[in-house]
């Protein structure tokens, strides 16, 4: 008889364990990860039906683990009762106690954490048969659940709030992560994507490569034998008329170079205009429907700001993945001090990524250049300095209405 109750509590000890390694794996466990197995595992389909159930299963995981408890705790107390009788407390109360630590380590402690390091492993084995456990368990689940319903509503206790932009980033970017460094890099960037503007890879209209239709013939052939790019843009008379833009590839094909004015302008092809606020997303997905590469930029008042290339757009995602052009090899060079020397048309976002340093970014003022302006709400001249909190700026050289090179120190390494 009390070989038999001892064998009833242990098998309660294993049956309440159960519930605990259900509960644990089926939250340590990914969705995606189930979503995998499920093709080839016949268990992970089992498996993945009560992940999407999580609510429920975890009612039913507590009841069940609960429950033989219970039991355990009824049946361990009757045992003691029926070995001493009541009149001896102590050897009650410590036999309470060793139940409790029983139950303590191996129904709660010791499953939980093996489901949690092998969440895989233990779903294996249980989740077939605690699956349809779990189905004829339904309508007391379902009970438990609008009361719990009733009770969290009344206190006013909504649902949590869905993991945020800040939190996914963090998480991506945690070295802990299971993710190269490349494969990071891309996450972080495809991330960031939704809040990115054209105007972070616009090619400023002064480094953009054109060519006039009414200028010389010769001056023509030389201009496009000399070109860093493929694909030349064409205007008229003035900037503001542009034309298109010729394929270097399409001017190969007429007869040794030696070809007229009339035979170039049958060569041009037509280029879009688009808003400078327009998000990369977007404009990636209207590149891709119309099959185009390059595109003019203007502003909000039709004035032309620059080019975009499709290939600065996946830059920003992928990396560099081509010959960068002279336009996009901006200066940025480390002195021995730790200060700087940088383009004034450098993106802060790309000066920030070189040399993981945090200089202040928005979207009305991305590049260097646009950074010194707007702290000095003018043009700068040259040998203007300026404290932007730790943040030394000194202008080297100046353009005509623009920093050309900028020195940017820390004040901890002057």
């Amino acid at each position: 008889m009390y070989l038999l109750s001892c064998v009833g509590l242990v098998a309660l000890l294993l049956i309440a364990s159960l519930f605990s390694f259900l509960e644990t794996a089926s939250v340590a466990i990914s969705e995606h990860r189930l979503i995998s197995l499920n093709a080839t595992c016949r268990w992970a389909n089992y498996a993945l039906r009560l992940k999407q159930q999580l609510d429920k299963v975890l009612i039913f995981s507590l009841f069940g683990n609960s429950f033989f408890n219970a039991l355990v705790t009824m049946l361990s107390t009757m045992l003691v009762l029926h070995l001493f009788g009541d009149g001896h407390q102590l050897i009650l109360s410590l036999a309470t106690l060793f139940v409790t630590l029983m139950i303590i380590i191996f129904s709660e402690a010791t499953p939980k954490i093996i489901a949690s390091k092998n969440p895989l492993l233990v779903l294996r084995l249980i989740s077939i048969p605690l699956y349809y456990l779990f189905i004829l368990s339904k309508p007391l689940i379902w009970l438990i659940d609008k009361i719990v319903y009733l009770i969290t509503r009344a206190l006013g206790i909504g649902n949590a709030d869905g993991t945020s932009l800040d939190e996914l980033k963090a998480l991506v970017a945690d070295k802990r992560s299971p993710f190269l460094d490349s494969h990071r890099s891309i996450l972080l960037n495809s991330l960031e994507l939704e809040q990115l503007t054209v105007k972070e890879v616009i090619i400023p209209l002064r480094n953009v490569e054109m060519i006039d239709l009414d200028a010389g013939i010769n001056e023509l052939r030389e201009k496009l034998q000399q070109s860093h790019h493929t694909r030349v843009v064409v205007y008229q008379g003035t900037i503001d008329n542009i034309l298109g833009y010729v394929h270097t590839k399409d001017v190969l094909t007429l007869t040794c170079g030696a070809y007229s004015k009339h035979e170039l302008s049958l060569l041009i092809r037509k280029i879009n205009f688009i808003p400078d606020f327009i998000l990369i997303v977007k404009q990636l997905r209207m590149a891709q429907n119309k099959r185009e590469r390059l595109f003019m930029v203007v502003n909000e008042y039709g004035d032309l700001l620059g080019l975009a290339c499709l290939e600065d757009m996946l830059e920003i995602v992928f990396g560099d993945f081509t010959t960068d052009a002279p336009h996009r090899n901006y200066l940025m060079i480390k002195e021995d001090n730790g200060s700087f020397i940088v383009d004034g048309a450098t993106l802060v976002r790309e000066f920030n990524e070189a040399y993981q340093l945090n200089l202040p970014f928005s979207y009305d003022a991305m590049s260097i250049n646009g950074l010194i302006m707007k702290q000095l709400c003018t043009i700068p001249v040259c040998g203007v300095c300026f404290r932007l909190g730790d943040i030394y700026f000194e202008v080297l050289q100046v353009g005509k209405f623009w920093a050309e090179r900028v020195r940017i120190s820390s004040l901890q390494s002057l």
